[in-house]
């Protein structure tokens, strides 16, 4: 056959369009994750420029800097030497908010021994409603104060991080997650549910790169940035909630896991053990979709009274 045959013929052409296009996704796909990378950066530069701006100018006592690390353990061998604590103000001990913390950490590890069988959700919701009302009902409403707290746990869970504790600093970081969600959802109205997944993330035993990118990313200093270095190469993991996942611990490397594209509020590793996990799920799915669609309705109806 003459050349012009064979560039015309319809299988050879099909083989090219074939591989142009898988080309073409993968160039997609790479664009896609260079752009989220910049994003993650820029994200982070903006963190830690928000927190220098709230922090400088901050000076403290050594007594205050013991009260600080007194929460996420009964037996703490911090420093009270260390000049820096890692972007937190001194609390006192009558300070509304170093009780509210106090009294959070004892009634989620209270919960925790009552019940082994309860999951990370059910302590943290437990501790919550132990603790948010009657008393310290003004700090769950005063977003300035949540901040303080939210503040106290990431500078307790750096410091842990730097000691090599990483179970302590790992609880840090669980309530530090819990308090930011929580005042996206009650206080900002952000966000209309709780993302399960992040704090069950920040939860993962063998997920250090996540501990320590999520501390680092929300502290003014660069304590963390050696220890970040160390751990940034090792695989992010996740989880899947079918709980008959075949997969250990249901441990997954984290971008292989996807959303239910519904409520965004579980991850699967696999379509099966989505469908494998729909009838267990769809119940709780069904009060997340409709959360989610009172949210929604509540901003539009702001937008168009704004407007």
């Amino acid at each position: 056959f003459p050349p012009h045959a064979i560039v015309r013929s319809p299988i050879v052409y099909s083989w090219v369009t074939i591989f142009s296009n898988v080309r073409k996704r993968n160039q997609g796909k790479a664009r896609k994750a260079a752009k989220a990378m910049a994003r993650e950066e820029a994200e982070e530069v903006q963190q830690r420029s928000n927190n220098e701006s709230m922090t400088s100018g901050q000076q403290q006592s050594p007594t205050s800097q013991m009260l600080q690390l007194q929460v996420c353990g009964n037996a703490s061998p911090h420093d009270t030497t260390l000049t820096c604590r890692h972007g937190f103000d001194h609390l006192s001990e009558k300070d509304i908010c170093f009780q509210y913390a106090n009294a959070f950490r004892e009634a989620y590890n209270y919960k925790n021994r009552q019940d082994c069988d309860a999951d990370l959700s059910s302590c943290l919701i437990a501790a919550h409603k132990a603790t948010i009302l009657d008393k310290f009902a003004e700090v769950g409403k005063d977003s300035a104060k949540m901040e303080i707290v939210i503040s106290y746990f990431l500078s307790n869970g750096t410091q842990y991080i730097l000691e090599g504790n990483y179970d302590a600093a790992r609880t840090c970081t669980v309530f530090a997650r819990w308090f930011e969600q929580c005042t996206a959802v009650g206080l900002h109205k952000t966000q209309a549910l709780i993302n399960r997944v992040k704090i069950d993330d920040a939860n993962n035993l063998s997920d250090i790169h996540t501990l320590v990118k999520f501390l680092r990313r929300r502290i003014p200093c660069r304590c963390l940035d050696k220890k970040y270095k160390e751990v940034k190469d090792t695989t992010k993991l996740g989880f899947c909630y079918n709980p008959e996942c075949t997969i250990p611990n249901g441990q997954v490397e984290r971008r292989k896991t996807f959303y239910c594209s519904r409520c965004r509020n579980v991850t699967y590793c696999s379509r099966d053990c989505q469908k494998a996990d729909s009838t267990i799920h769809k119940h709780e799915c069904d009060k997340f979709v409709a959360e989610i669609a009172k949210f929604e309705a509540k901003k539009q109806s702001l937008c168009t009274t704004i407007s």
